[in-house]
C-alpha cells in the first residue's frame, strides 16, 4: 500500500527534507537496515521502525512509501556497506587470496558482536520466499552478480596457471557462492563465528591447483 504525502527530496548533503522535518537518509536507512537484519521483515513493525529510526510514521511514509520502501532501501544499503566490504576483496591481484579474502571477510564480518546474524539477504531468502518482485529481484541481482564476480576470479586464475585449466570455472565459481551462502545460514543458527574459520579452510583446501601442484610444485611457487 502507497501512503501519499508531502513531496520529498534531498539536499545536496544527503538530508532528505519532507514538508518541515528534516533528517539524513543513510543515517535513518542504517537505523532501519540493522533493525530489518535483526528482526527480520515480518518481525519489525512500524512502531519498531519509529523507535529505531526517530521519526514518526508520517515522516517514514512521506519518504520511502510504506514499509516495503523502506525495507528495499536497507537491502540496497546492506549491499554498498557490508556487502562491499567482502566483494572488494575479489579485487585482490592474487586470485586464490581474493576467494580466501571474499570468504574471511565474511566470517570476520559475522564475528562482530554489534551485528545481527546471519546475511542480511540470505536472511530474507529464508524468511520472505513469497516476498514482493522488487525484493526478489534485487536479492536475485545480487546473487548473480557475486557469482559472476567470484567467475571473473577463477577465470583470471586460470589464464595465470594457478587454477587447473580443466576446471569447470563456473560449477566452482557456484560452489564458493554456496560455501558462502552456507556460512551465512550457519551464522543465522548458531550466532558463532568461530566455527566458520573451518568451514573456509575446508572450502579452499578444494581449491584445484594445476597438475604440477598435485606433483609437487608448492602453492607458494605457483602464486609467485
Amino acid at each position: 500500500m502507497e501512503f501519499a504525502g508531502p513531496c520529498r527530496e534531498r539536499n545536496a548533503k544527503g538530508v532528505v527534507m519532507v514538508g518541515t522535518k528534516q533528517f539524513d537518509h543513510d543515517t535513518v536507512v542504517d537505523r532501519a537496515m540493522m533493525l530489518f537484519w535483526r528482526r527480520g521483515y515480518g518481525g519489525t513493525s512500524i512502531q519498531d521502525l519509529e523507535k529505531a529510526t526517530r521519526l514518526r510514521r508520517g515522516s517514514l511514509y512521506n519518504a520511502f512509501g510504506d514499509k516495503q520502501g523502506l525495507f528495499v532501501a536497507a537491502l540496497k544499503r546492506y549491499e554498498s556497506t557490508v556487502g562491499h566490504e567482502r566483494i572488494k576483496q575479489l579485487s585482490n591481484p592474487d586470485p586464490y587470496g581474493a576467494i580466501e579474502g571474499f570468504l574471511d571477510t565474511l566470517v570476520t564480518q559475522m564475528s562482530e558482536p554489534r551485528r545481527p546474524r546471519g546475511c542480511l539477504h540470505t536472511n530474507t531468502s529464508l524468511e520472505f520466499p513469497n516476498a514482493p518482485d522488487e525484493v526478489l529481484r534485487i536479492i536475485a541481482e545480487r546473487t548473480s552478480g557475486i557469482e559472476g564476480a567470484i567467475y571473473v576470479v577463477l577465470r583470471r586464475a586460470q589464464a595465470e596457471g594457478i587454477l587447473d585449466p580443466a576446471a569447470e570455472a563456473r560449477a566452482l565459481a557456484r560452489f564458493y557462492l554456496a560455501v558462502a551462502k552456507g556460512i551465512g545460514v550457519l551464522h543465522k543458527v548458531s550466532g558463532d563465528a568461530l566455527p566458520l574459520r573451518d568451514v573456509v579452510k575446508i572450502a579452499m583446501s578444494k581449491w584445484p591447483f594445476p597438475a604440477r601442484k598435485r606433483s609437487g610444485a608448492g602453492k607458494r611457487d605457483l602464486l609467485a
